[in-house]
């Protein structure tokens, strides 16, 4: 921790191996190893679970190229990207039922004194609500949201691997003319 000129502390964020080279200050003994994960050939196809559940299979078909376009997506994440395509579906399961019944039901119950109906709030509200968040948590992981995107990388070997395997050119393959004036 460092203190700042207000007398607050601040907590420093770790140098990267580059920056330490570039100061002159890396040693490798101290250098921490950051496992390397092979990325599979078919890790496109999505686990049997997932392709039984429609919603899923499409969140799956959607996000998992692109994941393994960038290199982001290796073998050992496949069961947290499968938890992501889970709680999509589930998402949209409980979304479609508000959508359906409304935010509000009316709940009939059989007392001693006769029938009543009272309304409350729909269950698939806080279903929704607590589906989404869940959601939203692991997408961070894969870097799904804009603000995380710049946070998630792989590696530049990752990269070359992942460009290689990828039919789809890469927008840094074309180049633009400056307009002179």
């Amino acid at each position: 921790m460092q203190i700042d000129c207000k007398g607050t502390q601040v907590k420093m964020k770790r140098k990267s191996a580059d920056e330490k080279k570039a100061l002159g200050t890396y040693r490798a003994s101290r250098d921490r190893k950051i496992p390397q994960f092979v990325s599979a050939s078919d890790i496109n196809k999505a686990p049997t679970y997932i392709r039984q559940n429609r919603f899923a299979h499409t969140e799956w078909k959607a996000v998992a190229p692109y994941l393994a376009a960038e290199g982001i997506l290796k073998l050992p994440d496949v069961s947290l990207l499968a938890s992501y395509c889970l709680l999509y579906s589930r998402w949209r399961e409980a979304a479609a039922d508000v959508e359906e019944k409304g935010q509000i039901i009316t709940v009939t119950s059989t007392t001693r004194t006769g029938m009543t109906q009272k309304p409350v709030i729909n269950p698939s509200v806080r279903s929704e609500i607590i589906y989404q968040q869940a959601m939203m948590k692991a997408a961070v992981k894969f870097g799904l949201t804009p603000l995380d995107r710049p946070r998630v990388e792989a590696s530049p070997i990752d990269k070359a691997v992942a460009k290689e395997e990828s039919s789809e050119p890469d927008i840094s393959d074309f180049s633009f003319a400056e307009d002179s004036q």
